[in-house]
């Protein structure tokens, strides 16, 4: 019963797509309509809670979000192949900025570690 098996077969392994093909179709144009509408919606919404629009909603809904996720899938519904995996100079750059950043990140803990254990504030 092993022949069936795949010795490469990877199960984490995916393919990135690219971003989405243009021009739209029909099916893509939905998905923009169906988000502006889900935008329009929750725009509507939060204007009633502060009261700058008359509220017509008790309460929050998450159904004007769930229209910008459908537009989102309509959206993606045609995309480009998979790039291929990034170059050595992107990698460069990628981790130079992650060390930038991981310093920044230890600068500011230590910052507050002095702040916390000098008892200043």
């Amino acid at each position: 019963m092993s022949a069936y098996r795949q010795s490469s077969f990877d199960p984490n392994a995916y393919e990135r797509p690219g971003p989405p093909l243009k021009p739209f179709n029909w099916v893509q144009w939905s998905g923009v309509a169906v988000m502006i509408a889900g935008g329009a919606l929750l725009l509507a919404s939060l204007l009633g809670l502060i009261g700058w629009v008359p509220q017509w909603m008790k309460e929050f809904s998450p159904a004007p979000i769930m229209l910008m996720v459908i537009g989102m899938f309509l959206i993606n519904s045609r995309r480009h192949p998979g790039t291929e995996i990034v170059g050595s100079e992107q990698l460069a750059q990628n981790r130079r900025v992650l060390l930038i950043t991981v310093a920044i990140c230890a600068a500011i803990l230590g910052a507050a570690l002095v702040i916390e254990f000098s008892g200043v504030i």
